[in-house]
């Protein structure tokens, strides 16, 4: 599924399929159901089920040990509960209801497929692109049970260590420092305008030109070592 980052940046949906559109949620929005809400919507809507059920339903992990070479949409699919939340995440998402499809198991909207055994990796993946939410890298292929637990620790080091200060942020942090700035028109009384993806852009925006404009007098003034260069901000987002 392409992204049209042009129209992300403008807060427009995502038409998914021929008349499905998928949106990144407005800060309104996101406070309008709770910010902690709204994250275990995202996490739900990751049809991961590690973080589905060790994170939000507390598995515990013996039981899960039994499901883990079960694929992840046949897990979180074969229980009704888990099916309501993940009809009411992604309705969150649609701006419209989802329900499920027990005969063809698969989310729909309005009767047409939304989500299935098919492409729910890829539905998770630009829900998550709609959020703001960098993708990680593809996993490599494991030999074996060993290799992989060893690959799951190491990654789940590098997600608590490899976080920067922007990460550490809050939401609320995030957009205080975007109406903070001068010259953007961002201010405390358009901010909840504004899409999540909007705002995660605008901040790596934001953080590449202050990171050129702090430099920039030491660069000028000679003071940077021989193979260090001037931060480039005019450049492209990750987002």
């Amino acid at each position: 599924m392409e992204i049209n980052r042009l129209s992300l940046f403008l807060g427009r949906p995502h038409r998914h399929g021929s008349d499905i559109q998928l949106h990144s949620p407005t800060i309104a929005q996101i406070a309008e159901v709770g910010e902690t809400t709204y994250y275990v919507y995202l996490t739900l809507a990751s049809f991961d089920k590690e973080k589905i059920l060790l994170r939000l339903f507390q598995l515990p992990g013996e039981d899960y040990a039994r499901l883990d070479d079960v694929a992840d949409y046949e897990v979180l699919t074969g229980h009704p509960a888990i099916r309501g939340h993940l009809c009411t995440a992604l309705s969150f998402f649609a701006r419209e209801a989802v329900d499920f499809d027990p005969v063809k198991r698969s989310f729909t909207v309005r009767d047409r497929p939304l989500a299935t055994a098919d492409n729910y990796s890829k539905v998770a993946a630009l829900i998550a692109t709609l959020c703001g939410v960098e993708q990680p890298s593809a996993a490599p292929k494991l030999k074996n049970a060993r290799a992989r637990e060893l690959f799951d620790k190491l990654a789940r080091l590098r997600e608590t260590r490899g976080k920067t200060a922007g990460d550490t942020l809050e939401l609320k942090d995030l957009l205080s420092i975007l109406c903070a700035m001068n010259g953007n028109g961002i201010d405390v009384f358009n901010v909840a305008e504004l899409t999540i993806y909007q705002v995660y852009e605008h901040f790596e925006r934001l953080k590449l030109k202050e990171s050129h404009n702090r430099v920039l007098p030491v660069w000028a003034n000679g003071h940077l070592r021989e193979h260090d260069k001037l931060p480039e901000w005019i450049s492209r987002t990750k987002l």
